[in-house]
Parts: structure tokens; sequence; C-alpha cells
């Protein structure tokens, strides 16, 4: 807790001037952060340091820091501890409109898992596919294709509104959280729905969840890290307006 109160004081010094609700308790939280546990290929890389499967990377370092900033600086209602993982071929991920994926590049979807999954965007639920290297992205939009064969992932511009719903982003030209090894510069791919809803958005040859991890430990930049913030706030907000 005293980790997650000292790198908070030092992003709200960024946030500075926005609401600072009450904290609520973990049972009555407007939003749990929903970590996907789902199939997996092994491959090189899929196995962090701590040896955590590929859904697992940075858990939960970067939940309980992100619910800090969410609970600082918005009127969501939330608690640091307010963190679930769901397996995405139970019927629980319908109880969360916003859904986490970390490493999408080892995914390999079960019958069961496109099921759910399709029928959870169909249903109005929104993704986010965070903590993949550039060359991964072919892999997810193999994924997704079989989810929604009619459907594309397609690369977007900084004119689409999830990029303005809390945080006025300026720019999608990013540094990311660690150089892609193929020097893949860092971008985000979405897919729409066909009433144009953005039902999922993916950061690609980038890693959100490990600036919410270290960023209270000296090893990321503070501007990266404060966009992070901003940008996942945004994506949490449009998830739960749209």
């Amino acid at each position: 807790m005293r980790r997650v109160a000292a790198g908070a004081f030092i992003l709200m010094l960024v946030f500075a001037g926005a609401a600072t609700p009450d904290r609520v308790p973990r049972e009555q939280a407007e939003y749990t952060f929903a970590r996907v546990q789902f199939n997996f290929e092994v491959g090189p890389g899929a196995f962090n340091g701590e040896r955590q499967p590929p859904w697992m990377h940075d858990y939960p370092r970067s939940e309980d820091f992100f619910l800090a900033m969410v609970a600082q600086v918005t009127g969501v209602s939330t608690n640091v501890e307010a963190f679930q993982v769901v397996k995405l071929d139970s019927e629980d991920i319908f109880k969360y409109p916003f859904l986490y994926f970390s490493e999408p590049g080892f995914m390999d979807l079960t019958g069961e898992e496109e099921k759910n999954l399709r029928e959870f965007f169909n249903k109005g639920g929104f993704a986010m596919f965070d903590d993949f290297r550039g060359r991964h992205l072919v892999n997810l939009r193999e994924q997704m294709h079989r989810v929604f064969p009619d459907r594309e992932m397609v690369q977007l511009n900084i004119n689409e509104p999830i990029f303005t719903s809390f945080y006025e982003m300026k720019t999608l030209d990013v540094i990311p959280a660690y150089q892609d090894e193929n020097n893949i510069s860092a971008s985000f791919w979405g897919m729409k729905d066909e009433q144009g809803r953005l039902i999922l958005i993916a950061n690609v040859a980038n890693d959100f969840g490990e600036f919410w991890e270290d960023i209270d430990l000296g090893r990321q930049a503070l501007k990266p890290a404060v966009d992070s913030f901003q940008f996942g706030i945004n994506y949490l907000i449009y998830a739960m307006t749209h």
C-alpha cells in the first residue's frame, strides 16, 4: 500500500486539480479491473522472469496502481484491491464491461473462448489488448478474425472518440515502455462493430501495464508513464459510456 500511495502522489502532482472521491469497499466498486486468463501457445518470451504465463504479466502490481489513479482522477468509485482474474471460457466475463488482455501475441483461442468473446462484444463489452511486440499483431489479428470473420482490425488515428473520452490526447506518437526488437513503432489498432462503435483497442509494440507497474520504482520516465495512464483512463471511460 505504501508503494501505491507513493507512486500515486507522484502522478497526482501531474494530475493536480482532478476530483478525489472517497475510496469505496471492494465489493461496492463501480469498476473492477478484470484480467483475462486465456489459452496460449508456449513460445520464446511466453513466461517472464517471474515464471508468469503471458496473460499474467505485470500482475497484480499494474492493477493496483491503475485502480488508484482511476479513483483519484475520475468520478468512478473503485478500490485498489478491486481486481479479478477471469477465465475467457467462463460466464464470469459477462460480469465486467471492460476486459484487459496481456500478451495476446501468444493467444490461441479455443472454440469456447471464441464463442464467449464474440458474445461479450455483441453484448456491448470492450477489451484492451496490451503488452506485446509489434510482430505479435499478426497473431492478434488472426485470433480476432476467428471471432469475427467478417471484420478486420485497423490502425487508429487521433480522431477516434476514444482518445478524447476523458483526457484530450494530442498525439499517438508515444514513447513505448521498451524498444521493439524489430524497431516497430508503437501504434494503436482497433475493431468496430456494425454501428461503428469501437469494441477493442490494442497497444501495439507497447506495454501500459509495465508503466503502471514500474512508475514509482524509477524504471520508467514520467511523461510516457503519465500518457499511459491517460490513455488507459480514456479507454475505461469510453467503455463505460459507449
